[in-house]
């Protein structure tokens, strides 16, 4: 028997063009929360963040994919570095589902999710989504048990771990479903491949199949909102340090540390030296001031980094306002 799986089992192919609608949907909510956040940075002065360009790449790659900076503060760091590279492995697995299911099958009829690719797939997938679990498990019990001091914790912190923790698990719910209605009894020694799900899977194994199907369908669908709004919710709460920290490191000052910008005293142009308002700041300003409202939500130093308290707050909500 071939070693591969049905895509969209028990949801059918009727379910993709509302799928990508919703998703469609999401994803321009979020695009639409970033704009508007990149147009209260636009108030500010202009600087040059592009030159040298490859250095600034290896930069972002060293410190987003690489997670130098984070891993350097333990134990916490670790967990998020783990987290985060669980959670970009499920991502792609993500994009060689779709890329088969609503390309390479329908227009070419090439399926590449089979046989022993299929095998390394479903246990590398798996094996990440327990990482994701186990990792945010800790990071949960850092923030919410132990409360390290400098570790800021918002309404914001409980809607975005929640949210999280029940789209990983839902996860291995709908998988445990799935393999209790197709492998369990015609294909055994495939659903080996997915440990954990065939954990789950025997947790439903005296399930009829008609009982099996109705909970995968709630669960996919379930599972499925709970990631769309994710998407939405990206720009809005603290999960936009995902791009906003990234976006940081590649546009951070080239120039040696210590340097400072200098003032010409003697230019009679300058009207004013201080800053009064936020058009007298540079856009990177502006966008510094946007990641430290944003940065403790992963913040793993025990002291403060930037000043967080309600009149920057106050401060940042009226500038987006405006």
């Amino acid at each position: 028997m071939e070693s591969t799986r049905e895509i969209y089992w028990n949801i059918g192919d009727g379910a993709v063009v509302p799928m990508y609608i919703i998703s469609i949907f999401a994803f321009i909510l979020c695009a639409w929360g970033f704009w508007k956040r990149i147009d209260v940075y636009r108030q500010g002065k202009p600087i040059n963040r592009l030159n040298d360009l490859p250095r600034r790449i290896k930069i972002l790659l060293k410190t987003a994919l690489g997670q130098s900076r984070v891993v350097s503060v333990l134990p916490a760091g670790i967990f998020h570095a783990f987290f985060f590279l669980a959670f970009g492995v499920l991502f792609i697995g993500t994009l060689l589902v779709m890329l088969q299911a609503d390309l390479t099958q329908p227009l070419l009829g090439v399926v590449f999710l089979k046989g022993f690719f299929y095998k390394i797939f479903s246990i590398v997938l798996d094996l990440a989504w327990l990482i994701a679990i186990i990792m945010l498990f800790f990071l949960m019990i850092r923030r919410f048990v132990l409360k390290p001091e400098g570790l800021e914790t918002t309404r914001d912190d409980y809607i975005i771990h929640s949210l999280l923790m029940l789209i990983l698990f839902s996860g291995f719910i709908i998988e445990g479903l799935r393999i209790a209605a197709t492998e369990l009894d015609n294909n055994r020694l495939l659903a080996h491949y997915s440990p954990v799900g065939l954990l789950f899977a025997e947790i439903f194994a005296s399930q009829q199949k008609e009982t099996l199907e109705i909970l995968h369908k709630i669960f996919w669908w379930g599972h499925f909102f709970l990631a769309a709004g994710f998407i939405a919710a990206i720009p809005h709460t603290k999960l936009r340090h995902i791009f906003t920290t990234s976006a940081n490191n590649f546009f951070t000052d080239l120039r040696p540390k210590g340097i400072i910008g200098s003032i010409d005293l003697e230019d009679e142009n300058i009207e004013q030296y201080e800053v009064a308002k936020i058009t007298d700041l540079t856009w990177k300003d502006i966008f510094d001031t946007d990641l430290a409202l944003s940065a403790s939500a992963v913040r793993i130093a025990v002291r403060p980094i930037i000043p967080t308290n309600r009149y920057h707050r106050c401060s940042w909500s009226t500038s987006l306002a405006r």
